[in-house]
């Protein structure tokens, strides 16, 4: 049988066996909603929603955007669909290396997760390498699709665009913040 999950170890605290859950909490991030506000903070507006405001600044916070989006999909916290598809939006953002993903990703049990955001990445984006290269950096994994969001809740799409008719996609990504 494999390495249990952090949630299989009996008397441990939730996410205590993660090493990028500690560091968060290290850094006095509240462990989920301060990851959410965090990626939302760093560009990931399309997906927020009322979580009260971020009370730091994001360059106070040294967690890479890899490391953040590792953290959303940690299994110890059980991510919702929402948490994946935020976690999507920052590894659509590519400021890593794949293997460097790919790494965190096997440390932190969420190789299943990671790859099934790389694939849906790969079918949507197929001419941008980085989803290719995290595919090919992850270890082959059972991927349980009935728990993880449907492929289209990582895109924007168009049916009609600037009078255009034809369906457009755009993979949702953090965007820079852009300064008043």
């Amino acid at each position: 049988m494999g390495r249990p999950t952090e949630a299989s170890r009996p008397g441990e605290t939730p996410g205590a066996g993660s090493r990028i859950l500690s560091k968060a909490r290290e850094l006095g991030l509240s462990v989920p909603l301060d990851l959410e506000r965090l990626a939302i903070a760093r560009g990931c507006g399309y997906y927020d929603r009322d979580l009260g405001p971020f009370g730091r600044t994001v360059e106070g916070v040294p967690l890479s955007n890899a490391e953040l989006a590792i953290a959303l999909v940690a299994p110890s916290l059980q991510p919702t669909a929402r948490q994946i598809r935020l976690a999507a939006a920052l590894l659509g953002a590519a400021d890593e290396s794949a293997v460097d993903v790919a790494t965190l990703a096997v440390d932190e049990n969420c190789v299943g997760v990671v790859r099934y955001i790389a694939s849906c990445g790969s079918r949507f984006e197929p001419r941008n390498p980085f989803w290719t290269d995290l595919l090919n950096a992850l270890p082959e994994t059972e991927i349980d699709r009935d728990h993880l969001p449907h492929p289209t809740r990582f895109v924007e799409m168009t049916g009609i665009d600037r009078g255009k008719v034809g369906t457009s996609t755009r993979w949702v990504r953090a965007r820079s913040q852009v300064a008043a």
